[in-house]
């Protein structure tokens, strides 16, 4: 019954078994892992390895609880270098199955065979194997049917075991990983880097996602931050890594979420591939059962680290004067050693190294950078909404960008009016014509906030009695804008909370609607020198990769994704 229990903690459903199978293979020094799938459902699992293999001694201790050769102290509790430790997979997973384990150490003639059903060691002899271990799992739950009946769907059970397959096989830089479940074969080979993997795992996608690279004295992220165009509603394109182990946070998400903030709609998640590099002693691996969560020491440090590198990426990085990061150094591509974490206070904690280019291969997207719109060869307008363009592709075979023109403008409008927030500075107008407005009484206890907003991005106005405003000029980059319908759409907002607190008024919500009202639209007819300028200030924007609303500003077809769909080799 007390292996059951703990069997509970680690097994949870056949990818829980590979998890513990695949890491075990991992700390063995494996240089070749396989994985096969085969059988009814809930599968067989056989996991293979060419590691440094067990005694017959040690396959039997291997399957008693309480017992591992990962640590030997309570200290190196606090120092983790390994997948496992706990001593309790081999054991909880024999506990509600039916193991099998074959292993030779390089040094010995023979090897061992362990049988374990539901807990009990049904054989021990000897056997000739290769060097390394093979595990085989099989009847999983069979004497716990209460347990299998919390299984899902054979689909969805499988789609687990390829997630968890990816998560260990990404980071194992140097490891050969292969699985195969009669469908599918998927293999990383061990010349890859951690990087490349990540890619070929987003496959298509990888055309839409940038690198990231940054460091400081604790921490060191690497990793592929996805454009809006990779955007879901859940959260399964986003992977976490800390010293080469998948894991989950709910600070570095909050991160992720926040660089995204302006970026993405709120309702939808980004692709990620986060890399974090950090001494052991400075992360707790220890805190749940499947090691899938971790607690960091310096976590608010590592929120702004991730925000920050993130944000620089794919849109406006935050501003800050403490921040002070640098780009990753690839001299220190090995997780950090003992030791190696400088003393010093959390005010200089982003002092950093000098920093090196990213260590990854070149960007997976050919996409926005300094002058990248401006080299477009515009080509002509489609339906009235979308600018064709022509570009020179990342290897030079040529490519197809489409920018949608609401959201490009739309783009454009509200990078000049956070600038002019911010007061980074901006045009400003008189109009002809004064434009009266009036707050409604759900607005009025906003009235403060909006007259300094109103201030903030450069209108220039008249304040009559509690609720009237006679608005005489704004921000030159506004153009033709309808300050009316923008306003009703302003006091609409404000009627609709009803009795809401004081504190709803949101500068970004106002400037993103502002920008929208003053934004070229789909069906305006546009000429190739109009085209032109907007491209030329494209590059000007800040997040030009999504409108305001979260949605792609550009897709792009590569002329090899063109030669595929017409089938020229």
């Amino acid at each position: 019954m007390i292996n059951q229990i703990a069997a509970g903690e680690v097994v949870e459903r056949p990818a829980s078994v590979l998890k513990e199978l695949l890491e075990n293979a991992v700390d063995a020094k494996a240089k070749r892992v396989e994985a096969e799938i085969t059988g009814a459902f809930p599968f067989t699992l056989r996991v293979s390895d060419d590691g440094i293999g067990m005694t017959a001694e040690e396959a039997e201790q291997a399957v008693r609880r309480h017992t591992t050769s990962k640590i030997r102290t309570a200290d190196d509790l606090h120092r983790i270098a390994t997948y496992g430790f706990r001593g309790e997979a081999l054991p909880s997973i024999a506990s509600v199955s039916r193991l099998r384990i074959t292993t030779r150490p390089a040094s010995q003639p023979l090897g061992a065979e362990i049988v374990v059903e539901g807990g009990t060691v049904r054989s021990l002899i000897e056997a000739g194997a290769p060097s390394g271990t093979t595990v085989e799992m099989s009847a999983l739950f069979g004497n716990v049917p209460a347990r299998r009946k919390f299984l899902k769907t054979p689909r969805t059970e499988m789609a687990h075991l390829w997630e968890t397959f990816h998560g260990v096989a990404i980071p194992c830089e140097g490891i050969f990983l292969r699985m195969s479940d009669g469908r599918r074969d998927f293999s990383y080979e061990g010349a890859e880097s951690r990087g490349s993997r990540a890619l070929r795992h987003a496959e298509e996608d990888g055309k839409y996602l940038v690198p990231i690279a940054l460091s400081s004295p604790f921490f060191r992220i690497e990793g592929w931050a996805g454009l809006p165009h990779l955007s879901r509603f859940g959260a399964s394109g986003i992977h976490f890594f800390v010293n080469g182990r998948h894991f989950r946070d709910r600070g570095v998400f909050g991160a992720v979420k926040e660089a995204y903030r302006g970026i993405l709609a709120p309702d939808r998640q980004p692709v990620v591939y986060l890399f974090v590099d950090c001494d052991p002693a400075e992360v707790d691996v220890n805190v749940h059962p499947s090691k899938t969560e971790v607690r960091f020491r310096y976590a608010r440090e590592l929120f702004e680290l991730v925000r920050h590198a993130i944000g620089t990426a794919v849109g406006e990085p935050p501003r800050s004067d403490s921040l002070r990061v640098q780009p990753a150094a690839r001299e220190e591509a090995e997780p950090f050693p003992p030791g190696r974490v400088p003393a010093g206070t959390m005010e200089t904690l982003f002092g950093g190294r000098e920093g090196q280019p990213h260590p990854f291969p070149g960007a997976g997207v050919h996409g926005p950078g300094t002058g990248f719109f401006a080299s477009l060869k515009p080509v002509g307008q489609f339906l009235g909404t979308y600018i064709v363009c022509e570009g020179a592709g990342a290897r030079g075979e040529g490519e197809i960008i489409i920018i949608d023109q609401h959201a490009a403008d739309e783009r454009i409008v509200f990078s000049r009016l956070k600038d002019a927030c911010l007061g980074i500075g901006a045009s400003i107008q008189r109009w002809l014509v004064p434009q009266a407005v009036t707050l409604p009484g759900a607005a009025k206890k906003e009235r403060t906030e909006i007259e300094a907003f109103l201030s903030r991005v450069g209108f220039l106005f008249e304040a009559f009695g509690e609720d009237t405003f006679k608005i005489t000029g704004g921000p030159a980059i506004l153009g033709h804008f309808d300050v009316q319908r923008w306003w009703k759409d302003l006091c609409e907002f404000h009627l609709a909370q009803g009795a809401a607190p004081k504190g709803i008024f949101d500068a970004d919500r106002e400037l993103w609607r502002m920008a929208c009202h003053a934004s070229v639209r789909a069906g305006d007819s546009l000429e190739k020198e109009g085209m032109r300028a907007l491209l030329q200030e494209l590059d000007r924007a800040v997040a030009s990769h999504s409108c305001p609303h979260g949605r792609p500003v550009w897709v792009k077809l590569s002329g090899a994704e063109l030669g595929r769909m017409f089938g020229r080799t």
